[in-house]
């Protein structure tokens, strides 16, 4: 809920041994059952970026235990990552993570998303795009994201989405480059007829923050989120009306679809205990936030 008054007790437990959280995540079908199942500590940890100056040097010491590429490690650094600049004090932690092969993979992943803070690690980071190694592609991105130099990552990535069959990732990471990832246009609208749903939208997406091509972008976006209008709740509904949010006015034929879709009286999910609450009201936000800016229906 964000209540300040979880922070000394939630600093405490960081540090412990045993937070008291769940261990890992847990994702349980939606039925008439509830799970009463915790999150876990970086699920409880993710809207709290407001308070990172209190929680960070917690965190911190969690990050310094780390020996391996564990999924508590993984983890909270995807939590840092989401903070982005908020989690800046992180950096000179995350830079001896980075250094260890064995942990550098998370530490890329927080760098990222922290940005321009992260410069220091831009060295490391382009070694580590022109190994050998497996996820060069993730170290070229974060290079991009640290210190604004595109053409590693332009290179892995488009060479990934073309070769590999997980793409969405890595389309994802495209799209992070908006116009400078324009000469992979053609590629781009191809995977957008993709069998995955996943890599279709986020092909979508990319092409988009690309070129800024709606006709072909809209359509794919509003195919995927029509079941819900039905009252369908599938997770790949969340991004497809968040990027349809960000085309703005061009994502009218979506707003038809879904105007009707905030009176409905059921909670929209596809998980059980407490994560069905939360993809309820994120979905809900996101369709907010995507009439506002679609403007009035014609």
């Amino acid at each position: 809920m964000n209540d300040p008054r979880c922070l000394p007790g939630l600093v405490e437990l960081i540090a412990g041994a045993r937070s008291g959280f769940a261990s890992n995540s847990a994702h349980y079908p939606s039925t008439d059952w509830h799970h009463s199942r915790l999150p876990s500590l970086p699920e409880a940890l993710s809207d709290l970026s407001d308070h990172a100056e209190l929680l960070l040097p917690a965190i911190c010491d969690r990050l310094g235990t780390a020996t391996d590429n564990s999924p508590l490690l993984n983890r909270l650094c995807e939590v840092l990552a989401d903070w982005g600049s908020a989690a800046e004090a992180a950096v000179p932690r995350l830079l001896v993570l980075l250094e260890d092969d064995r942990t550098w993979t998370a530490a890329a992943t927080a760098l990222a998303g922290i940005g321009t803070a992260g410069n220091g690690a831009r060295d490391l980071l382009l070694f580590r795009s022109r190994g050998d190694g497996s996820h060069r592609e993730l170290a070229a991105w974060a290079y991009w994201k640290v210190c604004g130099e595109p053409e590693p990552a332009l290179e892995l990535l488009g060479r990934s989405v073309a070769e590999r069959s997980f793409r969405h990732p890595d389309l994802r990471r495209l799209a992070s480059l908006g116009a400078h990832a324009a000469p992979h246009v053609a590629l781009l609208r191809a995977t957008t007829v993709d069998a995955d749903p996943w890599t279709r939208v986020e092909a979508a997406h990319a092409l988009w923050a690309a070129t800024g091509d709606t006709a072909d972008a809209v359509p794919v976006l509003a195919a995927v989120v029509r079941d819900l209008a039905e009252g369908t709740y599938l997770p790949v509904t969340l991004p497809a009306v968040r990027y349809l949010a960000r085309i703005g006015h061009a994502a009218q034929p979506a707003t038809h679809l879904l105007r009707d879709v905030p009176a409905h009286d059921q909670r929209l999910r596809s998980n059980g205990g407490w994560r069905g609450f939360v993809q309820d009201e994120n979905i809900r936000t996101a369709i907010e936030e995507l009439l506002s800016a679609s403007g009035p229906s014609t």
